[in-house]
């Protein structure tokens, strides 16, 4: 009930953003423990065993960094810069995987990495190569400069990146391949994570689903 609760609330952009953490508790704050919070977006449609093991990855990769134990939130956005709307029923769908994961998740209108900073507040943001090669590209910033101001935006609240290989929608991207656009300027804003690779995407997921309906 309080979930839904919040989610009317939402809806009606009463709020920001709708949090379960991993005991089931909604909340309108971003939880942070005493480590860095990892922020892994996505539209988990399904979650699935890719998305659990370059989060463990991503945790493993940031505490060997930093020598602590960081938080990860995983968020979905009703807008997603290349996939369109998320409608509400979609997204309690959505929202239930995670309860079953023990896992937190949060739920924005924000679509991109500049705007969802604006709530996560210093943050590392979690995901695969292709992402960060969307991330990387400058037409979603109306060119070269304005990459340079998001990415300089994203410095300035204290956000990086953690980036993985990751299965594309026609191969594999390597992590290292696709960081290498990065400006030099920026570029230690990016960690990444050597040697990982899980070949299953939720397109796939889908695809498998419809054929056995």
């Amino acid at each position: 009930m309080i979930m839904l609760a919040l989610l009317t609330k939402f809806l009606a952009r009463e709020a920001e953003l709708v949090v379960i953490n991993a005991r089931g508790q909604a909340l309108e704050t971003v939880p942070r423990g005493t480590g860095r919070l990892l922020v892994f977006p996505g539209s988990f449609d399904p979650l699935h065993e890719g998305h659990t093991k370059l989060a463990a990855a991503a945790i493993d990769a940031t505490k060997q960094r930093d020598a602590e134990e960081p938080s990860l939130l995983y968020e979905i956005s009703l807008k997603n810069a290349d996939k369109g709307v998320i409608d509400v029923e979609q997204a309690e769908e959505r929202l239930l995987q995670f309860k079953k994961a023990n896992a937190a998740v949060a739920l924005t209108r924000r679509a991109l990495y500049v705007e969802k900073s604006q709530l996560s507040g210093p943050c590392d943001f979690v995901m695969g190569a292709d992402t960060a090669s969307r991330v990387l590209d400058a037409k979603y910033y109306g060119g070269v400069e304005g990459l340079a101001e998001a990415l300089d935006t994203l410095r300035e609240r204290g956000c990086g990146f953690v980036v993985a290989g990751r299965l594309g929608e026609q191969s594999f991207v390597d992590a290292h391949e696709a960081l290498a656009s990065a400006p030099d300027s920026h570029r230690d804003m990016f960690l990444e994570i050597p040697d990982f690779r899980v070949d299953i995407s939720s397109t796939e997921l889908r695809a498998r689903a419809r054929a056995k309906s």
